[in-house]
């Protein structure tokens, strides 16, 4: 490996992020690992097959379409990056890899901002409009499932200070996956709990993750009770388990499926199941280009799901709801999918909400969900 290494000492991994504000950069905090990395700097790019054991980490980020039309969205995703910089915390070490020149960082403290912010909730009409185009493709068994999404405004009278957004992301979101991408003046972040696949040497998982509920300060452990009996939600999460186990089944032995649990994040509660196999032939992002779209974020069957959602939906979803992740220099890491996001410019939070739409939905229900997942982003406003 090319990289220098040197342990460091801050009070904040923001200090990082902070050092090198006009530079391309990424935060990654991985709840399972309990491990911050961040990277600044951009290096190289990678193409899907080439070779990383020179390089440290790889930040990788996908579209959700192949193409872009928003100009907002332009110059993001679709690389496959290595930085000069990268900053790795985890058991409560810190250590800074450099690839040519140390730089010295310094502690600097993160101000903690409350945004002066509005949005509109003035979409529920298109809102009704889609779920009515989802629930007649349903109705016509053209597909069993499509995952419909929003797209919310949110102005704050000031510019948005993106630090203060970020620790306040890590500290609302414990069990969820945190990050962040600046480029070009714009920055993206999210707090998901969606880990779209992982791959440790030969293993790889990936994770459905469907069927929702409000978490409840009167009684929690009913809601998850009623969320595990739920008809609706668990049929739902059953589509999302059925397709992704029917993609790994052909590049896989021992395939198992874990029984499914509840995942409880700040606000909500998730169905999740576990899926893993053995695969000894393929690359992270080889897995990662057969998963995306799982029907958790698209709807199933794929093709006529999407086709759906690019007729329906006004918004560009960029990077929402698509593949962002990290790969080391054995190939090995995970992927996450890109919700609970927004898209920072400015004084601009771009937020994008949304949910699976099938045979029993409610169009009222629905929109109240994207709502509830909508307090992410406002929140650490």
């Amino acid at each position: 490996m090319k990289y220098h290494e040197k342990q460091i000492e801050l009070d904040n991994p923001l200090s990082f992020w902070k050092h090198f504000e006009n530079e391309e950069r990424f935060l990654f905090y991985n709840p399972l690992k309990k491990e911050f990395i961040l990277g600044a700097k951009r290096l190289k790019t990678f193409s899907i097959d080439e070779n990383l054991k020179d390089y440290l980490y790889i930040f990788s980020s996908m579209t959700f379409f192949d193409s872009i039309k928003d100009e907002k969205w332009a110059g993001f995703g679709n690389e496959n990056i290595a930085f000069e910089y990268y900053l790795v915390e985890k058991d409560g070490k810190q250590t800074l890899y450099y690839f040519n020149d140390f730089v010295e960082i310094e502690n600097q403290a993160v101000e903690i901002c409350e945004h002066s912010y509005k949005y509109g909730m003035d979409d529920y009409k298109a809102w009704r409009q889609m779920f009515s185009a989802a629930k007649d493709a349903i109705s016509s068994k053209e597909v069993n499932k499509v995952v419909i999404s929003r797209e919310v405004k949110v102005q704050c009278n000031t510019l948005i200070n993106v630090e203060s957004v970020l620790l306040k992301i890590l500290k609302h979101n414990i069990n969820s996956f945190v990050f962040g991408y600046y480029k070009d003046e714009k920055t993206f972040v999210g707090a998901t709990p969606e880990i779209l696949v992982q791959k440790e040497k030969n293993m790889v998982i990936s994770y459905a993750l469907a069927g929702t509920i409000l978490r409840s300060d009167e009684n929690d452990e009913l809601q998850k009770k009623v969320l595990l009996k739920d008809i609706k939600n668990r049929h739902e999460h059953q589509i999302v388990i059925n397709s992704i186990v029917n993609v790994m089944k052909k590049f896989t032995d021992e395939l198992i499926v874990d029984e499914t649990k509840i995942l409880t994040l700040k606000n909500l509660h998730h169905l999740q199941t576990a899926i893993h196999g053995k695969d000894k032939n393929s690359t992270l992002l080889q897995w990662v280009k057969r998963l995306h779209p799982t029907p958790a974020l698209g709807g199933y069957p794929v093709d006529k799901a999407l086709e759906l959602i690019k007729r329906y939906e006004k918004h560009e979803r960029g990077l929402y709801a698509a593949p962002i992740g990290i790969i080391d220099r054995n190939g090995d890491g995970i992927f996450l999918a890109g919700i609970r996001s927004a898209l920072i410019e400015k004084n601009i939070a771009y937020a994008c909400v949304g949910c699976g739409i099938v045979d029993k939905s409610n169009c009222e229900v629905e929109y109240i969900e994207t709502k509830d997942k909508l307090k992410t982003i406002i929140e650490s406003l």
